[in-house]
């Protein structure tokens, strides 16, 4: 899990976390460590069943079903514009 060795107030400001090593997008956890250092997170790792974040923010069940739910649909239409972009086209000249 990597680690932003953010000091300053994060009220004001948006955290940023490098993509991960697959250039996929990376999340930053609301709350930092006792250290003090926020952790950057992957999407696969939000709702899991496990506690990547310090105060287990990744975890929450409300924002969990809703995460799950919109997931779920987006899989869904993801899969239906695949399967659409695949056919032949029928309007062949």
């Amino acid at each position: 899990m990597n680690q932003l060795a953010l000091t300053e107030s994060v009220t004001d400001q948006k955290l940023q976390c490098p993509p991960a090593d697959d250039g996929m997008e990376r999340f930053a956890c609301p709350t930092p460590d006792r250290q003090g250092r926020y952790h950057c997170i992957d999407d696969h790792v939000l709702c899991d069943g496990f506690v990547d974040c310090p105060s287990a923010e990744d975890e929450d069940r409300h924002a969990c079903m809703f995460y799950k739910t919109t997931k779920a649909h987006l899989d869904v239409l993801a899969d239906a514009l695949l399967r659409t972009s695949q056919k032949p086209s029928l309007n062949r000249e």
